[in-house]
């Protein structure tokens, strides 16, 4: 019989045994007075019962029922260390299980490939040097960099852009890059405050000079001040001309009436040459038949319009 090797003596642990025979009454009294230590005991039938055998006694066990006319067959085991019983039996399947984790892990912090997205993917070449500047390269680690930083480094380094976003994914930096509407704009300082044009969502703020009176997020009227001319030092507040630029998401409207059915193509294109400004990101055309026989065409633009000062 196999040597105990994994300390089950020290474990609370049982084996569970089915046994097959007579007067399985008088099976259990024999082992009970040779000292085996026996927690659960059930018969299911005249001939045949289910005994649970402490570890610590397994050898003993066998010995003793070596002899006997039984049948028994182990059909499992329970106790309150049966969990670390499988852990030792399987050491070496567990530790390998663990490397693999950390492996994963660990591989999972290198940088394999870096991926652009957006109109601005065009100027890749020139964010790829401004990367190895900053040793950002295939096989540099997630770990090591900021994100939200080297984002920021992108759209100050180069006037082409108006918003840079770098992202993980995977063990693939994801750069998505959108081209700035006026690429030749430059950030002046000469204004009192950086006043938004449009109603909407705020998608961002880099302030510069200056103090910024909203965040990302928060709602923008339109003639209401995003970013104000002044700075606060020592509790002193002191004039300063603006330099930020400002991202805005807003939404533009457009209604279009036609005899036709399915013109929704016209609507759009209608849409399109009434609206301003800015960077199309989504549009939705929606059809309602109306009470004069014509049909009435909803069309919304979602956009991004960026503001400099």
């Amino acid at each position: 019989m196999r040597k105990n090797k994994i300390g089950r003596k020290n474990l609370e642990l049982y084996n569970v045994y089915k046994i097959s025979g007579v007067n399985s009454d008088n099976f259990v009294n024999i082992l009970k007075n040779k000292g085996v230590i026996i927690k659960d005991f059930v018969k299911t039938d005249n001939k045949n019962a289910v005994i649970s055998v402490s570890f610590a006694d397994n050898e003993k066990f066998f010995a003793i029922t070596r002899e006997m006319c039984y049948n028994i067959k182990k059909v499992g085991e329970k106790g309150r260390h049966r969990f670390l019983l499988k852990i030792l039996r399987n050491a070496g399947l567990f530790i390998g299980a663990l490397l693999f984790v950390a492996i994963a892990a660990f591989s999972d912090d290198f940088i394999y490939s870096v991926d652009y997205y957006g109109s601005g993917s065009v100027y890749s070449r020139e964010v790829d040097e401004y990367l190895n500047s900053r040793g950002v390269k295939p096989f540099a680690r997630f770990s090591e960099l900021n994100l939200a930083e080297l984002s920021d480094g992108i759209l100050s380094a180069s006037d082409k852009m108006s918003f840079a976003e770098c992202a993980k994914s995977g063990n693939r930096l994801k750069i998505t890059l959108v081209l700035s509407p006026d690429p030749v704009k430059t950030l002046g300082g000469d204004k009192d405050s950086l006043v938004s044009s449009v109603d909407g969502e705020i998608e961002y703020i880099k302030v510069y000079r200056g103090t910024a009176l909203k965040k990302a997020g928060d709602r923008v009227a339109c003639g209401e001040a995003v970013v104000g001319g002044f700075a606060v030092i020592k509790e002193t507040e002191v004039k300063t001309g603006v330099i930020a630029t400002v991202s805005v998401k807003a939404e533009f409207g457009y209604n279009y009436v036609s005899e036709k059915d399915n013109d929704e193509i016209a609507a759009e294109i209608f849409a399109r040459a009434a609206f301003g400004d800015g960077e199309i990101l989504d549009l939705t055309v929606k059809k309602t038949a109306l009470s004069s026989g014509n049909y009435g065409y909803s069309v919304k633009i979602f956009y991004r319009r960026i503001f400099y000062g």
